[in-house]
Protein backbone atom coordinates (compact mmCIF):
# COMPACT_ATOMS: atom_id res chain seq x y z
CA UNK A 1 0.00 0.00 0.00
CA UNK A 2 1.60 3.31 -0.47
CA UNK A 3 2.47 5.43 1.90
CA UNK A 4 -0.49 8.52 1.26
CA UNK A 5 -3.22 6.16 1.20
CA UNK A 6 -1.82 4.18 4.57
CA UNK A 7 -1.43 7.65 6.14
CA UNK A 8 -5.38 8.75 4.56
CA UNK A 9 -6.65 4.94 5.98
CA UNK A 10 -5.56 4.69 9.32
CA UNK A 11 -7.38 6.20 12.35
CA UNK A 12 -4.76 7.60 14.21
CA UNK A 13 -4.32 10.49 11.28
CA UNK A 14 -7.99 11.20 11.49
CA UNK A 15 -8.28 11.64 15.31
CA UNK A 16 -5.42 13.67 15.10
CA UNK A 17 -6.73 16.02 12.50
CA UNK A 18 -9.91 16.63 13.97
CA UNK A 19 -8.50 16.96 17.72
CA UNK A 20 -6.41 19.58 15.79
CA UNK A 21 -8.99 21.46 14.26
CA UNK A 22 -10.75 21.65 17.40
CA UNK A 23 -7.83 21.77 19.93
CA UNK A 24 -6.11 24.23 17.63
CA UNK A 25 -8.51 26.57 16.86
CA UNK A 26 -9.71 25.39 13.32
CA UNK A 27 -13.44 24.50 13.84
CA UNK A 28 -13.74 28.07 15.82
CA UNK A 29 -12.03 29.92 12.80
CA UNK A 30 -14.26 28.46 10.26
CA UNK A 31 -17.15 29.40 12.55
CA UNK A 32 -16.15 32.59 13.18
CA UNK A 33 -15.61 33.39 9.50
CA UNK A 34 -18.84 32.21 8.44
CA UNK A 35 -20.37 34.09 11.01
CA UNK A 36 -18.12 37.08 10.13
CA UNK A 37 -19.18 36.91 6.18
CA UNK A 38 -22.37 37.33 7.54
CA UNK A 39 -21.85 40.38 9.76
CA UNK A 40 -19.63 42.04 7.07
CA UNK A 41 -22.95 41.30 4.35
CA UNK A 42 -25.17 43.41 7.27
CA UNK A 43 -22.56 45.61 7.35
CA UNK A 44 -22.75 46.22 3.82
CA UNK A 45 -26.15 46.35 3.97
CA UNK A 46 -26.32 48.95 6.36
CA UNK A 47 -23.80 51.06 4.19
CA UNK A 48 -25.77 50.75 1.46
CA UNK A 49 -29.24 51.91 3.40
CA UNK A 50 -27.57 54.99 4.74
CA UNK A 51 -26.04 56.12 1.38
CA UNK A 52 -29.56 55.49 -0.23
CA UNK A 53 -31.35 57.69 2.39
CA UNK A 54 -28.60 60.64 2.09
CA UNK A 55 -28.68 60.65 -1.51
CA UNK A 56 -32.82 60.76 -1.30
CA UNK A 57 -32.08 64.14 1.68
CA UNK A 58 -29.67 65.32 -0.87
CA UNK A 59 -31.99 64.99 -3.78
CA UNK A 60 -34.98 66.70 -1.92
CA UNK A 61 -33.04 69.12 -0.37
CA UNK A 62 -31.44 70.61 -3.61
CA UNK A 63 -33.89 69.77 -6.18
CA UNK A 64 -36.94 68.74 -5.31
CA UNK A 65 -37.71 71.46 -2.60
CA UNK A 66 -36.70 73.93 -4.53
CA UNK A 67 -38.78 73.33 -7.27
CA UNK A 68 -41.66 73.01 -5.04
CA UNK A 69 -40.96 76.21 -3.96
CA UNK A 70 -40.64 77.50 -7.53
CA UNK A 71 -44.06 75.94 -8.30
CA UNK A 72 -45.83 77.42 -5.58
CA UNK A 73 -44.62 80.61 -6.33
CA UNK A 74 -45.42 80.22 -10.36
CA UNK A 75 -48.90 79.00 -9.00
CA UNK A 76 -49.58 82.54 -7.27
CA UNK A 77 -47.97 84.29 -10.35
CA UNK A 78 -50.99 82.30 -12.56
CA UNK A 79 -53.76 83.12 -10.00
CA UNK A 80 -52.69 86.84 -10.18
CA UNK A 81 -52.64 87.13 -13.76
CA UNK A 82 -55.65 85.55 -13.86
CA UNK A 83 -57.32 88.39 -11.86
CA UNK A 84 -55.27 90.69 -13.81
CA UNK A 85 -57.09 89.24 -17.06
CA UNK A 86 -60.47 89.16 -15.31
CA UNK A 87 -60.51 93.08 -14.29
CA UNK A 88 -58.92 93.94 -18.01
CA UNK A 89 -61.80 91.91 -19.63
CA UNK A 90 -64.65 93.24 -16.89
CA UNK A 91 -62.53 97.15 -18.25
CA UNK A 92 -63.08 96.34 -22.03
CA UNK A 93 -66.78 95.06 -22.05
CA UNK A 94 -67.34 98.67 -20.04
CA UNK A 95 -65.68 100.57 -22.04
CA UNK A 96 -67.04 98.87 -25.16
CA UNK A 97 -70.70 99.29 -23.88
CA UNK A 98 -69.93 103.31 -22.99
CA UNK A 99 -68.66 103.33 -26.69
CA UNK A 100 -72.25 101.35 -27.71
CA UNK A 101 -73.89 104.09 -25.69
CA UNK A 102 -72.38 107.30 -26.75
CA UNK A 103 -72.29 106.20 -30.23
CA UNK A 104 -76.43 105.95 -29.62
CA UNK A 105 -76.37 109.05 -27.74
CA UNK A 106 -74.30 110.94 -30.79
CA UNK A 107 -76.82 109.75 -32.82
CA UNK A 108 -79.73 110.93 -31.12
CA UNK A 109 -78.38 114.24 -30.24
CA UNK A 110 -76.33 114.99 -33.62
CA UNK A 111 -76.42 112.74 -36.27
CA UNK A 112 -73.87 114.89 -38.55
CA UNK A 113 -71.32 114.06 -35.59
CA UNK A 114 -70.54 110.79 -36.43
CA UNK A 115 -70.29 110.99 -40.11
CA UNK A 116 -67.75 113.97 -38.98
CA UNK A 117 -66.37 111.73 -36.72
CA UNK A 118 -66.59 107.99 -37.53
CA UNK A 119 -66.50 105.23 -34.68
CA UNK A 120 -62.57 103.90 -35.20
CA UNK A 121 -62.90 100.59 -35.98
CA UNK A 122 -61.23 97.48 -33.67
CA UNK A 123 -58.19 96.59 -34.63
CA UNK A 124 -57.52 92.52 -35.49
CA UNK A 125 -55.04 91.44 -33.35
CA UNK A 126 -57.32 92.52 -30.39
CA UNK A 127 -60.74 91.22 -31.83
CA UNK A 128 -60.54 87.93 -30.41
CA UNK A 129 -60.13 88.88 -26.97
CA UNK A 130 -62.03 91.91 -26.91
CA UNK A 131 -64.93 90.78 -29.90
CA UNK A 132 -64.57 87.59 -30.41
CA UNK A 133 -68.47 87.24 -31.84
CA UNK A 134 -67.47 89.14 -34.68
CA UNK A 135 -64.88 87.63 -35.96
CA UNK A 136 -66.33 86.01 -39.86
CA UNK A 137 -65.33 82.37 -39.11
CA UNK A 138 -67.40 82.68 -36.59
CA UNK A 139 -70.44 84.19 -38.14
CA UNK A 140 -70.09 81.63 -40.43
CA UNK A 141 -70.24 78.35 -38.25
CA UNK A 142 -73.61 80.31 -36.55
Amino acid sequence: MPPFQQLFGSVEFWSALILALIGGGGLGGLVGAWSNRRKNEADIDGITADAADKAVKILTESIIDPLREQVTYQEEQIRHLEEVQRKYFKAVAYVRGLSHWLQSFCEVAEPEFLKRHPKPSLPDELRPDVAPETIESNKEEQ
